[in-house]
Formats: structure tokens, C-alpha cells, sequence
């Protein structure tokens, strides 16, 4: 019998207790034995919530939580039977693909949830959370860790809830994002060899966000710079059309 420990960063800066408690029974009504390690001191972030979590864990098998998200009750012993049937050391929600695919999509901003859908093996997974990264620390975790061990897919596993205290209810100043986002593919490019192919699409996205963003704040100038720069690195239609927009609405008295 396999046995999952279960880290749960949490801070009630953050999440109501009672939305803890939720997440928990979760847990505990999976169809497989767990450990739950809960780590309460998240005010260094919760990548080091994460490798505390990791640390602590009793079990070969670990996986993650967030503490205003919900299991499937099946959740665990499904994706425990797809490593074992594809010999991959990593597992999280997703219809199946390669990890060419899955690398790519990840950068091209087409996977967005992570964290509460992440199973790991660490006999074959190595990798912990970039505890320096302001931004996008489950996402470079799910990149290395599916680098290192092969990546598995399971649908459906979890529901994300969003509530007025959430952390990704809060905003971030653009040029705070632009560093962040910068930071992030340094270290992908650094440690994720299948992303070097992709990194050019990554940054075409993060400036064409940004570039929206400004627009709607009304700062149309700097918005136009970002499309410019999205657009030195590949002519991509829709960057094409903000820009557009965007000189169209500078332009109006």
C-alpha cells in the first residue's frame, strides 16, 4: 500500500480556516493513505512553505495543496496508477501529451494550474521550489520536475475556489510583473533544456499582456512600447491588432 504525504502551505493572511478545514477533508477522503503535513508559517512565500513541506514529508510519494482548493475523492489513486503505468516520476491534471507539448503549452501560457494537481515522485524527482522567485515558482517547479522524471497526466483532479483574500486576487505593479517574468525564464532557460525552442514565445506573451494592461490603465505610450518589443521578436497578429487599437485610441482627442 502507498502512502502520499500531502503539504498544505497555509496563512490565514491569506484563506479562511474554514476553507483549511475543507481542504483537508479532501484529503482525507481519498482512496489512498496520506500524511498530511500542513505548514503554517508562510511569510517567506510559499515556495519555502513548499520545501519545508518537502522536507518534513515521511513518504517516496508528495503532493500539493492549496489550502482554498479541493480534491477529487479519487484524486491520488489515479494518478498513482498513471506514473505507474507510464514510469513517470511527476503527474498532474491534463489531458495526455509529451513533454515537448506540455513545455510548450506551459509557456504559452495554455496551463495554468499547477500546484493542487501535483504528485511526485521524489526518488526520481530531485527538484524544490525557487524560494528567489517572486512569481511563477509552481510553474518552473512542474517544468523541472517533468524535465527530471517524465510527466504524466491525469483530468480533472481538483476545483480551484477564489475568494476577495487570495493571493491571486491581488494585483502587482507592471514593472514588478516584467522583472519577475524575466527572472522566471532565466532560470527556465538555465535548467529546462526542452524549453529553449519556446522562450521566444513566452516573452512575445508576457509584453503582449503587459502592453494590454498599460492600454487599459491608459498609458498608451508605454503600452506601445511593449507591443513594439513583442512584436521584434515575432510579428504575431494579435500583437499586431492591441498595437493597433492602441495608436488608434492615443490618436482620438
Amino acid at each position: 500500500m502507498v502512502t502520499v504525504s500531502v503539504v498544505i502551505p497555509y496563512s490565514e493572511r491569506f484563506t479562511p480556516p474554514e476553507m483549511l478545514e475543507e481542504a483537508k477533508g479532501t484529503v482525507s477522503a481519498q482512496s489512498v493513505d496520506t500524511e498530511l503535513v500542513v505548514v503554517d508559517d508562510v511569510e517567506t512565500g510559499p515556495a519555502d512553505a513548499r520545501n519545508a513541506g518537502l522536507e518534513r514529508a515521511s513518504h517516496r510519494y508528495v503532493a500539493f495543496l492549496d489550502a482554498d482548493d479541493l480534491w477529487e475523492a479519487d484524486k491520488l489513486e489515479r494518478q498513482l496508477d498513471r506514473m505507474a503505468e507510464t514510469g513517470a516520476g511527476f503527474c498532474m491534471e491534463g489531458e495526455p501529451m509529451s513533454l515537448d507539448e506540455f513545455v510548450y503549452r506551459v509557456l504559452a501560457n495554455e496551463i495554468t494550474s499547477f500546484t493542487s494537481s501535483m504528485l511526485v515522485d521524489t526518488d526520481q524527482v530531485s527538484a524544490t521550489f525557487e524560494s528567489g522567485l517572486d512569481r511563477g515558482e509552481d510553474r518552473l517547479y512542474a517544468l523541472e520536475a517533468a524535465s527530471e522524471g517524465g510527466v504524466a497526466f491525469c483530468p480533472s483532479l481538483f476545483s480551484r475556489r477564489r475568494h476577495e483574500g487570495s493571493m491571486m486576487a491581488s494585483g502587482i505593479p507592471t514593472d514588478e510583473y516584467v522583472a519577475a517574468c524575466k527572472q522566471f525564464a532565466y532560470l527556465v532557460d538555465q535548467r529546462v533544456p526542452e524549453a529553449h525552442p519556446y522562450l521566444d514565445i513566452y516573452y512575445v506573451q508576457i509584453f503582449t499582456t503587459v502592453g494590454r494592461a498599460l492600454h487599459d490603465e491608459g498609458e498608451y505610450d508605454r503600452a506601445v512600447s511593449y507591443f513594439m518589443r513583442a512584436l521584434r521578436i515575432s510579428p504575431h497578429p494579435y500583437t499586431l491588432w492591441y498595437l493597433l487599437v492602441t495608436l488608434g485610441t492615443r490618436v482620438l482627442p
